[in-house]
């Protein structure tokens, strides 16, 4: 369904519910309604994954190292060596939306690395879900390169016991040729480490038109996203410092640039990662999109690290505030990541 026909329907939706139900549909509605006339968070848009690439304002293309490597770039998986399990959890608009995502990555040795994930995005009224499955593959060749790959279903769904979508079936069928939909794209990743220290990421998603629309008159595929950046390791400039306590914390510092062009807007995405010791890490990122419904973000974050035997936990929370188009709309975000060495 269009962003235009889902304006239609959820307006007229809130005439037809009555007491705590009308209440419910009605801020539902109201939050879908910001969200789609801003473009924030269209059919399966790029809400971004796991609270430390947040951190960083979303710029993790060329980094991809951890169990999020698949939703930004799959080549990531082509260099990570361990069983990676994580978790995420989000909420947007006070709570109006709800996003969780859980994703694992097997390595399998000189195979490559194999990774599956789903991501599942709600509204408060249950009216509307989203579901992205996503299986992926990544392999690094001359330790130099890496390639990867994803295969990924999205569907979308209108629960047709609500009140409000049943009686469109029956009173309006232009509304709805079905209540749900399906349909299968795949991403492409690389990663280059040109020299040392730093790594240039590419990412092309969605490159198959995915058609998610539930009515036969209009057609809404899942926008095309193409991510350009790269990530420079600070500990090179590390071996140049005197002091001691400096040259510690840069040794694991990091910086991340990245632009990705979506359905034919811009984003400009930098952040930074230092870790002060070996438990704990902070973060900065910012972000801006370049369109009619301009948009800037700031991101900060953290990490706790909580090694126990062959099991490292890591917890990383990230809290992004937005401005612009979007002003005072703030997101707090919480990972749980699991690495078995």
């Amino acid at each position: 369904m269009s962003i235009k026909m889902r304006r239609i329907y959820l307006s007229s939706a809130t005439k037809n519910r009555r007491g705590e139900d009308r209440v419910r549909i009605v801020i539902s509605t109201i939050g879908l309604l910001i969200i789609c006339t801003s473009g924030a968070v269209a059919a399966f848009n790029d809400i971004g994954v796991g609270a430390r690439p947040l951190g960083m304002g979303g710029a993790f293309v060329a980094l991809a190292d951890d169990g999020n490597a698949p939703n930004y770039n799959p080549a990531g998986l082509g260099y990570i060596d361990a069983v990676h399990l994580s978790l995420t959890t989000a909420q947007r608009f006070r709570g109006l939306i709800n996003y969780n995502h859980l994703s694992g990555i097997v390595p399998l040795r000189s195979v490559g690395s194999l990774g599956a994930s789903i991501g599942i995005l709600s509204e408060d009224s249950e009216v509307y879900k989203e579901q992205t499955l996503t299986i992926s593959y990544g392999k690094a060749f001359l330790e130099k390169f890496a390639l990867g790959l994803n295969l990924k279903s999205f569907s979308n769904r209108f629960d047709e016991g609500n009140g409000s979508v049943s009686a469109h079936l029956e009173n309006n069928p232009q509304f709805f040729s079905q209540t749900s939909a399906t349909d299968f794209s795949f991403d492409l990743g690389l990663l280059a480490t040109p020299v040392t220290g730093l790594t240039l990421g590419l990412s092309a998603e969605n490159l198959f038109p995915a058609d998610v629309s539930v009515s036969a008159a209009e057609e809404d595929f899942v926008p095309q996203n193409i991510r350009l950046g790269l990530a420079y390791r600070l500990d090179t400039i590390a071996a140049t410092t005197k002091q001691e306590a400096l040259r510690e914390v840069l040794k694991s510092g990091l910086g991340v640039f990245e632009v990705a062009f979506r359905d034919g807007v811009r984003h400009s995405r930098i952040g930074a990662e230092l870790w002060l010791n070996r438990t704990i890490g902070v973060r900065a990122g910012y972000s801006l999109r370049s369109d009619v419904n301009h948009a800037t973000g700031i991101a900060f974050g953290g990490s706790v690290k909580l090694p126990i035997a062959a099991l490292q936990l890591q917890l990383d929370y990230a809290f992004h505030i937005v401005t612009g188009a979007l002003a005072d709309n703030t997101t707090q975000r919480f990972s749980l990541n699991l690495m078995f060495e």
